[in-house]
């Protein structure tokens, strides 16, 4: 159950990131370290690549950040191949 309701909140996060645009909505705060420093850590740009991969923008994401770009495919896959298997051992 607590699965599910992480999914559910992942899920609703996503949506979220998908109406509103990081780049023009101020609902989205700033990276500490960059306004800080003001260097980039290795997450900046990952929710503006996040924003760019869920309208399937992969260039522009990648040029937000490479790393989360990369990877976010494969944490998805992971994320449902686990609800699978929780479903599955439900059942059992």
């Amino acid at each position: 159950m607590r699965r599910a309701a992480a999914a559910a909140a992942v899920v609703a996060a996503g949506a979220v990131l998908y109406l509103a645009d990081p780049a023009s909505t101020p609902m989205y705060p700033p990276c500490l370290i960059r306004t800080y420093t003001g260097w980039r850590c290795p997450g900046c740009g990952a929710t503006r690549a996040m924003h760019a991969l869920l309208h399937g923008r992969v260039r522009e994401a990648w040029e937000w950040n490479a790393i989360w770009t990369a990877g976010a495919p494969e944490l998805a896959a992971w994320g449902v191949w686990r609800l699978i298997q929780d479903a599955r051992r439900a059942r059992i």
